[in-house]
């Protein structure tokens, strides 16, 4: 029932929805054979609520929640799916809001699963070399929270740790001015506590684009209404 498409449609219900999933993360060992069975399900949902600006925060939430909670045994197969309809929404997107909020979550991805770093290759050669020259560095120039510095500053010592990377003068060099910033060693980076406002682009139609091949399925607008109370969803996590 967590699932139904029409709970997800209604924008004021997604905070909600992502925090009982995330409940559900957290207690990924009672539940694990429910997740595995809608796990593409649960990502089909993240693409949803992706495309749309006013949402696409909240996605990024679930996907951290995911990344920090879940092991990676539970969405392995999809992660390069996954990754392809972030970059498309990437290449879409002038928000600086959504390229922070990308960075951050790409950063807790490689923080917790470093072999996540083979797959940038295998969906484009050169990809995360221009990712780290173009998207990267003026992010981790932005006030940025605490954890999220934290995070990124631990992504970046893996990715250093990549020969062809080092190899990169000039990927490098935008790379440790950033990190410079990152602990707070220049004179102008302060964390903030507070995150910014949305992105101010139009919402986008379901799917994840063109530029990149993806697979997830689109919801199915024709989703039976939702039934039951969710109060006795939440009681299960409280059991």
């Amino acid at each position: 029932r967590l699932l139904t498409p029409e709970l997800w449609r209604s924008q004021a219900n997604v905070p909600g929805l992502i925090r009982l999933l995330r409940a559900y993360f957290t207690k990924h060992a009672g539940f694990a054979e429910l997740l595995r069975t809608h796990m593409q399900a649960i990502l089909e949902r993240f693409q949803f609520v992706l495309m749309n600006r006013k949402t696409e925060v909240a996605a990024l939430d679930l996907l951290n929640a995911m990344y920090q909670y879940l092991p990676i045994d539970f969405y392995q197969q999809f992660l390069k799916t996954l990754m392809t309809v972030l970059l498309t929404r990437l290449q879409s997107s002038k928000s600086p809001k959504f390229k922070r909020d990308f960075v951050v979550s790409c950063s807790l991805c490689i923080h917790k699963n470093q072999a996540v770093i083979a797959l940038f290759s295998e969906i484009q050669a050169g990809l995360l070399s221009n990712l780290l020259q173009n998207v990267w560095p003026p992010v981790l120039k932005m006030p940025l929270r605490t954890d999220e510095r934290k995070v990124c500053v631990m992504a970046l010592v893996k990715l250093f740790a990549i020969e062809e990377l080092r190899q990169n003068q000039q990927l490098v060099g935008a790379c440790s001015l950033g990190l410079i910033h990152l602990l707070g060693l220049a004179s102008n980076s302060k964390p903030k506590l507070n995150g910014d406002e949305g992105s101010d682009e139009e919402p986008l139609e379901n799917g994840a684009g063109q530029e990149y091949e993806v697979s997830f399925t689109c919801l199915d607008h024709r989703g039976a209404a939702a039934t039951g109370n969710f109060l006795a969803v939440s009681a299960l996590l409280t059991v």
